[in-house]
């Protein structure tokens, strides 16, 4: 062959080379166009990633996310409904995709329309929680009486799963100011539902993160403040659980960022730090990484919590010593092992401050137990200041305080000298009463009946107040 006819040749093969290429390249970019306009809601493609990454970071505050992927997802689906009278075939759009307003209220007809067929409902379901993850269709949603529907089907319902979908659907529903709004008188029926459902259950873990979500707006805390007991009772029954620990620690925390819920998180029993400390630390046999960083994370809420307290009591506590109205400081109002007496009563303190050590492998940990035993310190420093003050206010009142003289009878003004010096005069007589009773007894020797100089000395001094006003601290 000759030269001419192999580059002939070779031409040929890079050509078809060249050509097979191109093929497979528009292949694949036809096949992803194809994929891109059927999305499916487990899909986790680096498009979706992005959507819940920029989704979380508009949010600003910490809520549980939860989707309907971590239990099982319907993607978008054509199905049929029976409307009017005749069968008409929808799209049910798929949770990767943001919703139309047009497309919120079908969503909503769904839940009316085809609530005795479960599998269906389910699915509707499934899509509406996948939905809530995108801002604009929370609005949507809400607006198309969504919530209120899902309400009355939490309510009637007792079908666990059925129950799981619709918690995992408002929990991607209450991450809104706006959506917020249409979550009332729901706090109550969820504290009650995880009271009475067996632990580690879905539906529990489920109610848990729904009351996270609840609580980190303001808007509902006066629900979860007027059934206090019962979250209290809920939040003890949790300590099996890790998780259920961390999510009941998460709502604490969101609760004690407003200061208005002070006086009630105080009351709260069985949360006492010892307790929470032997639950929370990791234990040197403990081997496995992930089950140390749980118990640490849950440590941490909990803390965060206590910080959060202690510091709301000494800016109050600042506040009321200048208006004189330290109604903090009375412990009347809380029962016996209430939240009040971890950071008021004094012995407790002392047994606290022995077990929080900034000893764990977490720097926010340590930061935390350094920030809650500074607190602790002023909030003991403030106590014997005000007991103190209060003291010497008692003492300057009663030292203060006029004598009011008798006027029912005449009184002369004094014209001896006697007259004006009436203790003298009565010293006197005393002492002239003591030498004649005791004129002819034997066992008295004489001498000089008036008091040593040394024993005047003594008294004066047991008297006399602390002129160095040198107090002893408290520590010491």
């Amino acid at each position: 062959m000759s030269s001419r006819q192999r580059i002939y040749v070779g031409l040929a093969v890079s050509a078809g080379v060249c050509s097979g290429i191109a093929l497979f390249l528009y292949l694949r970019h036809r096949r992803q166009i194809a994929l891109s306009k059927t999305p499916n809601a487990n899909d986790s493609s680096p498009t979706r990633t992005s959507l819940l990454s920029s989704l979380k970071s508009r949010r600003g505050r910490d809520y549980d996310d939860i989707t309907s992927s971590e239990a099982d997802s319907a993607g978008s689906e054509s199905v049929r409904f029976q409307s009017g009278g005749a069968n008409i075939e929808v799209k049910i759009p798929g949770g990767d995709t943001p919703l139309t307003a047009e497309q919120a209220i079908l969503l909503t007809r769904f839940l009316d329309e085809n609530e005795n067929d479960i599998d269906l409902l389910h699915r509707i379901l499934t899509n509406i929680a996948n939905a809530g993850t995108f801002n604009e269709n929370q609005v949507y949603l809400a607006n198309a009486g969504c919530i209120e529907r899902l309400r009355e089907l939490l309510l009637t319902t007792e079908n666990e799963t059925t129950k799981c979908k619709i918690l995992l659907a408002l929990n991607n529903l209450a991450l809104n100011e706006h959506t917020i709004t249409h979550f009332s008188d729901l706090v109550s029926f969820v504290i009650n539902l995880c009271r009475t459902t067996p632990s580690k259950s879905l539906v529990r873990l489920y109610g848990l993160n729904l009351l996270v979500n609840m609580s980190v707006l303001e808007h509902l805390h006066n629900e979860y403040i007027k059934d206090i007991n019962e979250l209290g009772s809920l939040i003890q029954s949790t300590f099996d659980n890790n998780d259920e620990t961390l999510s009941a620690g998460k709502i604490l925390v969101n609760l004690s960022t407003n200061k208005q819920n002070l006086e009630n998180l105080l009351k709260l029993t069985g949360i006492e730090i010892k307790t929470i400390v032997q639950i929370c630390t990791p234990k040197k046999k403990i081997i496995d990484s992930d089950e140390s960083s749980k118990l640490e994370e849950n440590l941490l809420r909990y803390l965060t919590f206590y910080c959060n307290l202690a510091e709301t009591i000494v800016n109050e506590l600042k506040l009321e010593t200048k208006n004189q109205n330290l109604w903090l400081l009375d412990p009347i109002p809380y029962g016996q092992g209430a939240v009040y007496f971890e950071l008021f009563d004094h012995d407790t303190q002392m047994s606290t401050k022995s077990i929080l050590r900034p000893q764990y492998q977490s720097y926010t940990i340590n930061n935390q137990i350094k920030r809650l035993r500074q607190a602790m310190d002023t909030i003991r420093q403030i106590q014997f200041d005000s007991t103190v003050s209060s003291v010497q206010d008692e003492f300057d009142e009663n030292e203060h305080t006029p004598t009011m003289p008798d006027s029912s009878t005449p009184r002369k003004n004094p014209t001896t000298l006697d007259e004006l010096n009436p203790i003298d005069d009565s010293l006197n007589n005393l002492e002239k009463d003591f030498d004649e009773e005791f004129a002819d007894d034997d066992t008295i020797q004489g001498g000089d009946s008036t008091p040593s100089n040394q024993s005047l000395a003594s008294f004066s001094s047991a008297l006399s107040t602390n002129e160095n006003n040198t107090f002893t601290s408290p520590d010491k």
